[in-house]
């Protein structure tokens, strides 16, 4: 047994941003298709997810509108990678 618990908290804390850092330098080495394919794969589970809520009788989720900034980055991201298209 753990006599610290605040070190073991402190020791899982750095495991987990260490497995986080690997598994984002993992996904950056993916190409625009692999990453592509991983999204559609985790958007299908979660519709899959939803038509189970919806089957438990759960109440229809409402979701938050994207902040203002998630837009931003999604207006110069689609620009880029339509200047890129054009080259």
């Amino acid at each position: 047994m753990v006599r610290e618990p605040a070190v073991a908290i402190e020791r899982q804390a750095k495991a987990h941003a260490a497995a986080h850092t690997d598994e984002a330098a993992r996904l950056r080495t993916l190409s625009m298709r692999e990453r592509g394919e991983l999204i559609e794969s985790a958007c299908e589970a979660a519709a899959v997810i939803y038509r189970g809520r919806l089957a438990a009788g759960l109440p229809v989720a409402e979701r938050d509108p994207w902040p203002a900034s998630t837009w931003e980055f999604l207006k110069k991201h689609a620009a880029r990678v339509r200047a890129q298209a054009a080259d």
